[in-house]
This record gives structure tokens, C-alpha cells and sequence, in this order.
């Protein structure tokens, strides 16, 4: 019993410090692309994006202050206040709900060409553009999304439940970012995942046996999505530089003379 229980826990950590090492290796990797000038221009259509959505959220916040008179009517005037202030959080999350929504699946075209660069650039194999291919691959990326959407939800329901009933309250906040990161990890580890004539199911197969990568890039997505103002842009760009250069050394798509740790 207990060589069992020693060999799962070496398994684990040594799996864990791999996943580490793949990551730190794709980061240096990738400041020194981008250093280079690489991949600059895929930054744009997410500013565009952000912009349009920060008009947005500041019309909802110049809303809720024009109402904010509504607190100085006799006896009703705090749970007014208390009923807009709630509607306008609900508003704004739903925008930043869209938002997220946008930049996985209506941007997905750039972010598969950016995926295919970055393979290219570590690979050496080509991708010509394929207006038919772009189409197919945001169906599929709205798809993905939808269930990856769909299974968060029913993993957090389950997770919650098993809170409540083993009062785990104490550590929900890691639960629902780990549950969250691995989610979106999936989401971008997808654009290799189709690339390589993935199907969606093989593809999750592919998630759950490497749940560790995923949970790792989904965190760094996250991270960096939590900056202030900037993080909406660089995000969804920088998780699919480290996410492809993850995936194909992970799977040993790199040949030896231009592997990332010879570069």
C-alpha cells in the first residue's frame, strides 16, 4: 500500500515540476519572440474590442451616478439606491461576460493565425490561409466554448455541493479559480488541438489527461486578464503564445534542432 501511494505521489511531482518547466521554458521563449518584434499586430484587434467595451462600461457608470439622486427620496430612497446599484453590477457583468465571449470565439481567426505562427516558428511547418479553415475554426471555437461554458458551470455545481456538504467553504475561492483556469486553458490549448485534426472529444480527452498544463496556462490568463485596463488585451494574446509553445513541446511536436531549449 504504501509503494503505492509513494509511486502516485512521485508521479504527481514529477508531472507537476514537468508542467512547471514546459511553462517557464515557453515564457522565456516567448519574451524573446515578442522582444523581436513577433506577433505585435495580433495585440490590435483586441484593443479594438477593448475599447468598444470600455465606452460601454463607462456609459453604464455614468448611468448609475446620474441615478444616484434616486437616494434622497423619504423612505424608499437606500433601497432604490441599493436596487440600481445591483442592477448595474449585474449589467456590467453580463458586458464582461460578452467581452470574454468576444475575444474566445469572434477573435478565435486571429488567434488560430497567431497559434500557427508561433507553431511555425518552433516547427518549421507551414499553414497556408484557408478562408474555408477560418470559417470551420471559429464554428468549432464557439462550440468549445459553449461547452466549455457549460461543463464549468456543472463542475462548479458539483464542486458547490460537495462544499456544502463537507463545509469547505474556506477554500472555495482556489477551487473556483482552479476550476475556472483549467476551463479557459482548454479554450486556448483548442487552437493546437484543431490544428493537429483534433476532434472536440479527443480534444477534452486531451484536457483531462493534462489537466495540470491546462490549469497552469488558465492561470496565467487569469493573472493577466485581472490587470487593470490592460489586461483584457494582452491576455487572450500572450495564453496563446505560451499555450501553443506549451503544446508542442508537450507533445513532442518540436524537432530536437529547434526545440525551445535550444534557442
Amino acid at each position: 500500500y504504501f509503494k503505492d501511494v509513494f509511486a502516485v505521489n512521485s508521479y504527481i511531482r514529477v508531472g507537476t515540476m514537468k508542467a512547471i518547466q514546459l511553462h517557464y521554458n515557453a515564457l522565456i521563449k516567448m519574451i524573446m519572440l515578442l522582444s523581436k518584434g513577433k506577433y505585435l499586430l495580433f495585440f490590435l484587434p483586441g484593443l479594438v474590442i477593448a475599447f468598444i467595451f470600455w465606452q460601454f462600461f463607462l456609459l453604464s457608470e455614468t448611468a448609475e451616478e446620474s441615478l444616484s439622486v434616486v437616494n434622497n427620496v423619504p423612505l424608499i430612497g437606500e433601497y432604490l439606491q441599493a436596487g440600481i446599484k445591483g442592477t448595474f453590477s449585474l449589467l456590467e457583468f453580463i458586458l464582461e461576460q460578452i467581452f470574454i465571449f468576444f475575444i474566445l470565439t469572434l477573435l478565435s481567426p486571429f488567434n488560430t493565425i497567431l497559434s500557427e505562427r508561433v507553431d511555425t516558428d518552433l516547427t518549421g511547418r507551414s499553414y497556408p490561409f484557408d478562408i474555408f479553415q477560418v470559417l470551420s475554426d471559429l464554428m468549432r471555437m464557439i462550440f468549445v466554448v459553449g461547452l466549455a461554458v457549460a461543463l464549468e458551470i456543472i463542475t462548479l455545481g458539483v464542486y458547490w455541493i460537495i462544499s456544502w456538504i463537507f463545509n469547505l467553504g474556506a477554500i472555495d475561492q482556489v477551487m473556483y479559480f482552479i476550476i475556472a483556469a483549467f476551463y479557459f486553458g482548454f479554450s486556448f490549448y483548442d487552437y493546437s488541438l484543431e490544428r493537429y485534426h483534433q476532434g472536440v472529444f479527443t480534444s477534452l480527452g486531451f484536457g483531462f489527461s493534462k489537466m495540470l498544463l491546462l490549469i497552469l496556462s488558465g492561470s496565467f490568463f487569469l493573472l493577466i486578464y485581472n490587470i487593470p485596463y490592460i489586461g483584457v488585451v494582452f491576455a487572450p494574446v500572450l495564453t496563446v503564445i505560451i499555450s501553443t509553445i506549451v503544446y508542442v513541446n508537450a507533445t513532442n511536436k518540436v524537432s530536437n534542432s529547434s526545440s525551445i531549449k535550444n534557442d
